[in-house]
């Protein structure tokens, strides 16, 4: 029976991956472990399986435990509110005394509150359990009436672990590979030009002294009205004073780094002139002061990594997500407290950032990403013409 319960078990893992779309988290042939997960918005279901029995109760209860604290060691990694967990059990026998008790849900409560239900899979109660597990995991999956030959099992044994492996290997090299598509060769030539216009600026009478910035391109909107638009693109390359060239530049560094190696070099230069422009022009529209900055670009690769979490939800809150939208949220408030801090930028760059990002697509979502690039390319014309027309009315009226 031993090569039998190992092929109920990775057969049993297989169909969940195939037909009821779970996705391998881990595997160990040598322990023969494995954990399937699935996530939605509101649950993460867990499923880890263990070709594993117990003699005693306090054995099992003490591997439930282990279960448990493993994943809430992994608590980051599920998205959803609660986490439900499976743990299945697959051996010859049932431990010898009384263990029934341990079959009714069980809660770990933290802030992501874990429930449990164990099922123990035996040769006594082996289509039972079973069931009872595929019934209240509402999966589709059907179990077989017949088992081959132990020889047949044994082939088709090793063809599910590889299988199963290979899916989890090929998962982690396109999470590799979604991060590391390009390299960042753009984001230092732009941070080499914004340093040299902020040493020309100084050189010329200072970058904090408004007729100097009028003089270089920053945006001055009496003078765009009359026809000077390029102001919309030379602005984002100057800074006033050095602590706003550094913010900028070192948020620079950090964020447009990241967004070239996800997006490609192309893309990101696409997405960060777009979003600086719908930035000016934002600002244009809304701010009649003499402005300057390269933040609407910056907070534009802020809205290509939300656009990043809207396409690649699960990798993204598994990896940067919580912190890229804490960090925004900081700057967004503290732009709101400082009445110095040109907000309609911000946004605008945001805004501009997401929709560009949505026109590019991602590198390697081209086809399922295929309608966000007509709807951005339409939002970005309306939008590039609502903020011209809007800005040109109020500064002339």
């Amino acid at each position: 029976m031993h090569i039998t319960e190992q092929y109920i078990m990775y057969q049993l893992a297989y169909k969940l991956v195939k037909e009821d779309q779970y996705e391998m988290l881990h595997i160990n042939p040598k322990t023969n472990e494995v954990w399937l997960e699935k996530q939605s918005r509101k649950v993460s279901k867990i499923i880890r399986f263990s070709h594993r029995g117990f003699d005693w109760k306090n054995h099992l209860k003490s591997d439930i435990a282990r279960v448990f604290q493993r994943v809430k060691a992994m608590g980051k990694h599920f998205i959803g509110k609660d986490i439900e967990v499976y743990n299945v059990y697959i051996t010859e026998y049932e431990p010898v005394d009384s263990w029934e008790s341990l079959k009714k849900p069980m809660m770990l409560k933290d802030r992501k509150p874990v429930k449990m239900k164990v099922f123990y899979v035996t040769d006594n109660n082996m289509n039972e359990e079973q069931e009872r597990l595929l019934k209240q995991m509402n999966s589709s999956v059907h179990l077989e009436s017949h088992f081959p030959s132990e020889i047949m099992q044994e082939q088709a044994l090793n063809n599910y672990k590889n299988q199963l492996a290979h899916l989890l290997k090929d998962k982690n090299a396109y999470a590799q590979r979604i991060f590391n598509f390009g390299k960042a060769r753009l984001t230092y030539p732009l941070i080499i030009i914004n340093i040299l216009m902020f040493m020309i600026l100084e050189m010329n009478g200072g970058s904090t002294n408004i007729e100097t910035l009028i003089e270089y391109g920053a945006k001055y909107n009496p003078a765009i009205v009359t026809g000077e638009w390029w102001r919309i693109i030379t602005s984002m390359f100057l800074h006033i004073g050095a602590l706003h060239l550094f913010m900028n530049m070192l948020a620079v560094y950090y964020l447009g780094t990241a967004v070239e190696r996800i997006y490609g070099s192309f893309r990101f230069i696409i997405i960060y002139f777009l979003a600086g422009i719908v930035g000016s022009l934002t600002s244009f529209a809304f701010n009649d002061h003499v402005a300057a900055g390269a933040s609407g670009a910056l907070f534009g690769l802020f809205g290509a990594f939300l656009y990043f979490g809207v396409v690649h939800k699960q990798l993204f809150f598994q990896t940067m997500g919580k912190s890229v939208i804490f960090i925004l949220l900081i700057n967004l408030v503290f732009g709101l407290l400082v009445p110095q801090i040109d907000m309609g930028a911000h946004l605008g760059g945001l805004i501009g950032g997401f929709i560009a990002a949505s026109i590019t697509s991602l590198p390697l979502k081209k086809q399922s990403t295929r309608l966000h690039g007509i709807i951005g390319i339409v939002a970005m014309i309306f939008l590039i013409g609502f903020l011209m027309w809007y800005g040109t009315f109020i500064n002339i009226n």
